[in-house]
């Protein structure tokens, strides 16, 4: 059974990535934002399992992450020429 937050948490990401991508449409380096915001993820969980970091910090650059993820499924990165997940 899919936790109810997780949906809740999928479904913030989605709605962010709609809009940037009206607002900072293709070519856009998607693949190269991912791992920038999956570097902000691993940075706050140390700084949260290290007791100076923030929970809610982390949530936001998990959703960034999603976003990202995203956007590569349906716009894929015109940068380098990948095609969107969404076509296989």
């Amino acid at each position: 059974m899919t936790d109810p937050k997780f949906i809740e948490l999928i479904e913030a990401a989605t709605k962010e990535a709609e809009k940037a991508m009206l607002k900072f449409p293709q070519p856009n380096y998607v693949l190269l934002k991912i791992a920038e915001e999956a570097g902000e993820v691993v940075k706050e969980g140390v700084h949260c399992s290290e007791g100076r970091g923030d929970y809610k910090n982390l949530k936001t650059e998990i959703t960034q992450v999603i976003a990202m993820l995203y956007r590569l499924h349906q716009e894929g990165d015109q940068t380098i020429g990948l095609e969107p997940i969404k076509n296989f």
